[in-house]
């Protein structure tokens, strides 16, 4: 008997978690569970990924809807394509035992018509992404009018993914009485201005403080050049044989290189990028969640809704901007009671922002020596030995097969022949990181040629107190996107210089030069440095439009 019991959910509900071998709720559980099935009022729960969300909201829903029906009675709202599959899939293993309950996924990124075809088998419960399910609504295939209940799963991640406006037309849809469920890691201010637009006297559930990290959660941190973080990167992972990580990158470039650096290096490794089709993403999943490879380089955004149990390390190849990010980051090890270690790589300018961190999220972090090529070695020769130790000796009969060699080597002292050993695996280790740092020359070589970044000019600068952080933040909302790449930033007093990718030069001009900032309307351009005084006393002004003459 399971501790589920005292719930008082349908037999059919309690077989499936029999099955599941839940023993005990947890947290988030034990205090949600409850309050869904006995109480009518809405709910903001505040939880860290990986604590049970999916069954602390789905099995009371599963409960209360009712299968005999045709209405959908229930949206659970997300923000990615892989955490609306993980989600159904969930659900669905939930009521596996009740006939005819159907829970469908509805996203973007897949044919349209399949899903409107599964509309069609009269689902209680349809898990969206809210670009999708906006589509659906506008052709008149779902029908949100008998809706009573609602989940925003991931709220935070929702909104910075900038849905705001597609989650206010899907509310608008839904009947003034339906019961709303949110749940978010974080309570930012945008959290709060959906949960005061659309809520009646919610009940505040958390099980942990807001942006703490998980108590299961080493955080460490290395000090580095930008030079090294790539040998140190291979130095962490040879230290570890039984190793299972996500790299998280600031940029599809990063990730990129890593990548197929890591697999020139003949290490089991895959990207996992906006750069990615569907098809591609689902392989590199299940490869990694099967563990046919161990290490997974990633974008925040790319990794969004992926729930991987088991991950030993969670490796910073550099630090976000945003606190919260690294809270998620961390956040996917150590899970399930097992012990997690976050790993940070922080050169000196980035020193001030791990303080920043360790600050708002309450994380402790603790430098450490970074590990050397010397520390690799010595790993390596003591596992050598240790194998060589414990493996059996041959027989008699096997000692003649191989008499030549017994001869040869009788020839030398004991001391002689470990000797030689730790030469070789020596030798081993120089050729390899030979190898691995020609490769770098030559990948240096390359982007020495490289012709594909462009040097754009902003209007904003230190005046209007501009940061690093607030103008990557300005930039990713604009094209509501965290994963665009912008490479040197340089702040001056009046205005900003930055570099981007060629490929999205012209969409950065076309989209930036229709905001504003601070109440100052933005200029952005290509960058000309004929047209900055080189004597720095003239305050550049990128060229203002001019207005057509008849237009007010």
């Amino acid at each position: 008997m399971s501790s589920f019991d005292k719930y008082i959910l349908n037999d059919n509900l309690l077989k499936s978690i029999e099955d599941l071998n839940f023993k005990i709720p947890t947290p988030i559980q034990d205090k949600v569970i409850p309050e869904i099935l006995n109480t009518d009022r809405d709910i903001i729960a505040s939880a860290q990924t990986g604590t049970g969300k999916t069954a602390a909201f789905g099995l009371p829903i599963i409960q209360l809807t009712n299968n005999k029906n045709k209405d959908i009675e229930c949206v659970i709202l997300c923000p990615t394509r892989e955490l609306c599959l993980q989600i159904t899939k969930e659900l669905n293993t939930y009521c596996s035992y009740m006939k005819y309950y159907n829970v469908i996924s509805i996203y973007g990124g897949a044919k349209v018509d399949n899903q409107i075809k599964n509309l069609k088998k009269n689902p209680k419960i349809i898990v969206c992404t809210p670009g999708r399910l906006n589509d659906l609504i506008k052709r008149r295939r779902v029908d949100l009018g008998f809706i009573k209940y609602f989940v925003l799963d991931e709220a935070d991640e929702m909104l910075s993914m900038g849905f705001k406006s597609e989650i206010d037309k899907i509310l608008v849809e839904t009947p003034q009485d339906r019961k709303i469920y949110l749940f978010s890691a974080t309570l930012s201010t945008k959290v709060k201005k959906i949960t005061q637009a659309y809520m009646k006297n919610p009940l505040k559930i958390s099980t942990s403080i807001a942006n703490k990290g998980a108590d299961t959660v080493k955080h460490i941190y290395y000090v580095i050049t930008k030079s090294k973080r790539y040998d140190i990167i291979r130095n962490i992972i040879d230290l570890n044989k039984d190793i299972y990580t996500i790299i998280f990158c600031r940029t599809r470039r990063e990730t990129n290189e890593i990548s197929n650096n890591l697999i020139k290096d003949n290490y089991s490794a895959k990207v996992l990028n906006g750069d990615l089709s569907q098809g591609e993403r689902d392989q590199v999943m299940r490869q990694f969640r099967e563990k046919h490879i161990n290490i997974l380089v990633a974008t925040d955004v790319a990794s969004r809704g992926i729930d991987v149990n088991d991950l030993s390390h969670i490796i910073n190849y550099n630090l976000p901007d945003d606190p919260e990010v690294y809270v998620h980051r961390s956040g996917r090890t150590g899970r399930a009671g097992k012990e997690g270690l976050s790993i940070a790589l922080v050169s000196k300018r980035e020193y001030r922002r791990l303080k920043e961190i360790e600050k708002l999220s309450k994380i402790s972090f603790s430098q450490n020596q970074v590990p050397t090529d010397s520390d690799v070695f010595k790993s390596q020769i003591k596992l050598f030995t240790d194998k060589m130790v414990n493996i059996s000796v041959p027989d008699d009969k096997e000692k003649l097969m191989f008499e030549d060699f017994y001869n040869k080597l009788t020839s030398f002292t004991k001391e002689e022949i470990i000797g030689k050993i730790i030469s070789m695996n020596l030798e081993t280790s120089k050729k390899t990181k030979i190898d691995t740092d020609n490769k770098k020359t030559s990948k240096k070589e390359l982007e020495m040629t490289n012709n594909n970044i462009s040097k754009l000019i902003i209007n904003i600068g230190r005046s209007e107190k501009v940061t690093p952080q607030t103008f990557i933040r300005l930039v990713s909302k604009t094209l509501r996107s965290r994963d665009t790449e912008i490479g040197k930033i340089d702040i001056k007093k009046s205005y900003t210089t930055f570099e981007v990718d060629s490929k999205i030069k012209n969409m950065i001009i076309s989209k930036m030069n229709k905001i504003r900032y601070n109440r100052k309307l933005i200029l952005v351009s290509v960058y000309n440095p004929d047209l900055i005084d080189s004597s720095k006393t003239k305050k550049y002004k990128p060229k203002k439009r001019r207005r057509r003459k008849g237009r007010y």
